[in-house]
């Protein structure tokens, strides 16, 4: 008897090459959803602030500036402005060690392949989504969203593809 391939109602492709851009919107996707994220947040604004606080009543005081504290504030300011970056730089290195993808989307779930190799995830394994201005971001379920699959809108390779893969993802997952 020959194996035949279950039909699947709604598919969608995509080819792209995942840029800065791409990288920096999961990753503030995902950051809206990470509890790791959302303390590391907490714990910076609050250093920040007390830390700000300390100098201003230092000078207040007739004290004067304090060197070491004026360095924790810069310190604290640069690791919020430069983390960031940082790891756009790292997460967009290793998505693109690969070349370029092709991706296809369908009721079973969302296939990516590049020169590396190919990742199938089925719709529990990226259970839930966020979409941005250019992109749809895949995120896994853990508390930290520690998973995350981007999938660039201009990548879609029919017209209508953007509203079809909205349709697809709705469908099976949940938005954030």
């Amino acid at each position: 008897m020959e194996h035949v391939e279950p039909t699947v109602g709604v598919r969608v492709e995509l080819e792209y090459q995942l840029t800065r851009q791409d990288m920096r919107q999961a990753l503030r996707a995902r950051a809206k959803v990470s509890a790791a994220e959302r303390r590391l947040r907490i714990i910076t604004a609050v250093v920040a602030v007390l830390m700000a606080a300390n100098a201003v009543l230092r000078l207040a005081d007739g004290r004067g500036p304090d060197f070491q504290l004026a360095l924790g504030v810069y310190a604290v300011v640069a690791l919020g402005v430069l983390r960031p970056l940082l790891m756009v730089r790292q997460f967009l290195k290793l998505a693109t060690r690969h070349g370029g993808c092709r991706t296809l989307a369908d009721d079973r779930g969302v296939t990516v392949t590049n020169a590396g190799g190919s990742n199938a995830l089925n719709w529990t394994a990226a259970s839930r989504y966020a979409e941005t201005r250019d992109t749809f971001v895949l995120l896994s379920a853990d508390k930290n969203a520690s998973c995350l699959t981007v999938l660039p809108k201009r990548g879609a390779r029919e017209a209508g593809g953007v509203d079809t893969l909205r349709a697809l993802l709705d469908r099976h997952i949940s938005r954030i």
